[in-house]
């Protein structure tokens, strides 16, 4: 049984690393389509707090902090929600003990949308961050390193967030965590 979860676990590791690939190939060879599209913003979070609806086997707590009557967006709803997923995704990961923080604002005034993911994790050195969102990079990129993926993620995040016309900032602080914010 013990040998059956590693396979599947090392199975699961090869699936996500060859969707990566898949992914930066096309993100690199062509404009990805942007299906602009009306959608309520609310609803969007709402979705993607069902789908992290289910117990993590961590000491982690997922907060969302957004309020019930943000607008409707103009944009493409799949790409928010693909860059929202591989934030959270990253902030569980490298986040044992304590929290993530899933936040939205809506500034009328601009008529921007702020997100922002916010984790209690390991966090990340200083001078990794410049580099953090190149391919296939990692702060930790040793053979012994303790957590896994491709390093494709956030790659993916700041190519999708410049298609959309967005940007990504990043504050971290190793011991104390990371935000992300888009």
């Amino acid at each position: 049984e013990e040998t059956l979860g590693k396979v599947l676990d090392r199975s699961k590791d090869l699936l996500g690393l060859i969707e990566g690939v898949l992914e930066i190939t096309q993100l690199s060879v062509e404009k990805p389509k942007v299906e602009i599209k009306e959608f309520h913003l609310a609803d969007l979070l709402n979705e993607l707090r069902l789908d992290y609806d289910v117990s993590l086997n961590k000491k982690l707590t997922l907060v969302w902090d957004f309020p019930s009557d943000l607008p409707t967006m103009k944009t493409d709803s799949e790409k928010v929600r693909h860059i929202l997923q591989n934030l959270i995704n990253n902030a569980i990961k490298f986040t044992e003990l304590g929290q993530v923080v899933i936040t939205a604002l809506y500034f009328p005034k601009t008529r921007k949308v702020e997100f922002k993911v916010a984790d209690t994790g390991i966090g990340i050195q200083k001078e990794l961050i410049p580099v953090i969102f190149e391919k296939f990079r990692q702060g930790d990129s040793s053979e012994r390193r303790l957590y896994g993926g491709t390093g494709l993620g956030l790659y993916i995040v700041k190519k999708l967030t410049d298609f959309l016309g967005g940007e990504i900032e990043v504050e971290s602080e190793p011991g104390r965590g990371s935000t992300f914010t888009v």
